[in-house]
């Protein structure tokens, strides 16, 4: 925004309320989460919108032995590491995690719901400012000197409410298309299925000798039996081999977007290059994935296959896309699920014998022919359905944005030139502060000098593990936990840093590997 509309003021985040972020007690000790009965929130509990209900709880004595603080109703909460600008406004008493960073409000400046939107605004910008290698974080510092534009007081509870109810309607009509996608779905699905097993063309009349549809398997089908693909390390330059990753066929279609390159030359008359109505089989994939199949629709020894596909052709007896439409159908599809190895595992497989082993019933021709014209003019309908749903999506996302620009450049509402600009709010704040007196302020925790970067390091290479918590490297470090916290958090953007930080899914919290000395 280059300009401000009349009365308003650009403000740091800082001066707009009382900030913090909380902490994790120790995961290793019971007593401070077991019949736990305060929420305790990670990123994962945020939903830019109200919070109501945390997925873990903690105990009070696993508030008072950690850094967790515990924050009333209406407190704005902020995600800093990984899903940066990640909102909350809190409806119960709570405590965060230190990956969270919150807000109370100053109620004489600034309007809760004004503040929710304009840092919604402001989320790109932020996540710009992420810093680290593995995980872009920002800290409490990058985010309190972030400045929003600050409306009159009035106004804000104006547009706060404009806000509100145009982006209600936004949701709503986002919410209705976001049952548009598995409609669509179960429809292809639904006519698949009908297609492979006589229903759609229960009413085909046979001009000659009517046939029967015969019992096969699809091995009876196939030109030669399937092959895996091949899988060598791929390269971050550009070659002239090019491979499809395992995405490239997993929506049941081909895409030729999801490649890899690979720096290995194919020998030309290789089983491996790809050619037009070859059908490609994931072998290897999640259990609702494994055996999914697409038809190669893309020109000839263009690219290869990976390792975790199977390649197959269609024979005399049967279409190749009614082939396509009997693997991708629900019976055969629920067969190769039943028949796959390894299902407790991350990564369930297919063979060869389990693919040509797979119960179907084949049509003749003729009616082959017919089921892929019908099927062809049903999928048809269903694309130009899917090509609205998307165009009203890009729709519903741009409103949003472009709702906030409006807000936040004051053109939403109307201004009303009696409002005390915020300028001359906050000096008649400071002046109302600075005639209070000085309060002495008693630390709980002992504070001590800016920690030295150097003696952290020295630390963390004495650690006995490579992987550690937050709070088991905060042990080793005597001494104030913002100063500890600032300085880890500037030893991770540093161009080499001697540790990064994942997050760990089991244990829903962030942990720390070391890097090389």
């Amino acid at each position: 925004m280059s300009e401000l509309s009349p009365g308003w003021a650009k403000i740091a985040l800082e001066e707009l309320g009382s900030w913090g972020s909380g902490g994790t007690p120790k995961r290793t000790d019971s007593r401070f989460y077991l019949s736990g009965t305060i929420p305790w929130l990670v990123i994962g509990d945020l939903n830019d919108g109200v919070v109501t209900q945390a997925q873990t709880y903690i105990t009070e004595e696993g508030l008072f032995n950690s850094s967790a603080k515990l924050l009333p109703p209406n407190t704005l909460l902020v995600a800093m590491y990984g899903s940066i600008g990640k909102l909350g406004i809190t409806k119960i008493e709570c405590a965060t995690n230190q990956a969270i960073a919150f807000c109370i409000p100053d109620q004489k400046i600034i309007e809760l719901r004004y503040l929710f939107h304009a840092l919604k605004h402001s989320k790109n910008e932020l996540t710009a400012q992420g810093q680290g290698v593995a995980q872009k974080n920002i800290s409490q510092t990058i985010l309190k000197a972030h400045q929003i534009p600050v409306a009159p007081r009035r106004e804000q509870n104006l547009i706060a409410n404009k806000l509100d109810a145009l982006i209600a309607r936004v949701d709503a009509c986002r919410n209705r298309l976001d049952r548009v996608s598995p409609i669509l779905k179960q429809f292809r699905q639904s006519v698949v299925n009908a297609a492979t097993s006589g229903e759609l063309t229960k009413d085909w009349v046979y001009t000659d000798n009517p046939e029967i549809w015969q019992e096969a398997l699809i091995g009876d089908l196939l030109a030669e039996k399937p092959r895996n693909g091949y899988s060598p390390r791929a390269v971050e330059f550009e070659t002239e081999t090019r491979s499809l990753t395992l995405t490239a066929t997993t929506s049941g279609r081909f895409n030729p977007t999801h490649i890899k390159y690979i720096d290995e030359k194919i020998p030309e008359d290789s089983y491996l290059w790809l050619e037009p109505d070859d059908i490609l089989i994931q072998r290897a994939n999640t259990l609702e994935y494994v055996g999914v199949s697409a038809i190669y629709d893309g020109l000839k020894k263009r690219y290869i296959y990976p390792d975790l596909m199977m390649k197959c052709r269609a024979n005399s007896r049967v279409l190749t896309k009614f082939l396509y439409y009997l693997l991708s159908s629900d019976d055969v599809r629920s067969y190769f699920r039943k028949n796959a190895t390894g299902t407790t595992g991350n990564m369930p497989k297919i063979n060869q014998q389990t693919v040509i082993s797979a119960p179907v019933c084949v049509p003749p021709i003729d009616e082959q022919q017919e089921i892929v014209r019908r099927v062809d003019r049903l999928f048809a309908y269903a694309d130009r359905l899917e090509t609205r749903y998307r165009r009203a999506c890009a729709i519903v996302r741009y409103l949003t944005s472009r709702l906030l620009d409006k807000a936040f450049r004051g053109d939403l509402v109307p201004q009303d030139p009696k409002d005390e600009p915020v300028a001359v709010l906050l000096e008649r704040i400071r002046a109302e502060q600075s005639a209070k007196p000085e309060r002495v302020m008693v630390n709980r925790k002992p504070k001590m000098p800016k920690m030295a970067e150097e003696s952290v390091k020295e630390v963390i290479y004495q650690l006995r593990t490579e992987t550690f918590s937050f709070n088991e490297l905060r042990e080793k470090v005597p001494g104030d936990y913002d100063s500890f916290k600032d300085t880890l958090f500037t030893l991770l953007s540093e161009a080499e840093p001697i540790l990064i930080q994942v997050f760990d899914q089991e244990a829903e919290a962030i942990r720390f590997v070391r890097g090389d000395k």
